[in-house]
């Protein structure tokens, strides 16, 4: 990065990234993740924006092919995770519970329903 051309993240991605608790380390792990993958992601636009541009890639069209293949090798597209569902039951007194599920939310996301 050069002092001309930094890459700054919007003031509404910094105090989303702010606001994020970090309790466990898997969740700093994850943060760090994603800003690390919004620099790169950034990296990469401004990359393929100056390609097109540059005569000394190629003719246009293998420029825009160039691009393509750059996106194509640093972002693949992946194939859509399954959702995988689960019954489970568990007993005990409502405040056990509750610590529970405080527990389960920190690190998941967690859909509860109560009968």
């Amino acid at each position: 990065m050069t002092q001309e051309h930094p890459v700054i993240p919007p003031s509404e991605l910094l105090s989303k990234w702010r606001s994020k608790r970090c309790n466990t380390v898997a969740s700093f792990n994850a943060l760090l993740t994603e800003v690390a993958q919004w620099g790169a992601d950034e990296e990469l636009k401004r990359c393929c924006e100056l390609i097109p541009d540059d005569p000394c890639c190629g003719t246009k069209h293998q420029r825009k092919v160039l691009v393509m293949k750059i996106k194509g090798k640093r972002r693949p597209i992946l194939p859509a995770p399954k959702k995988l569902s689960m019954t489970l039951s568990i007993t005990g007194t409502e405040d056990e519970l509750e610590s529970l599920f405080q527990k389960l939310s920190y690190d998941r996301e967690v859909s509860i329903q109560f009968r």
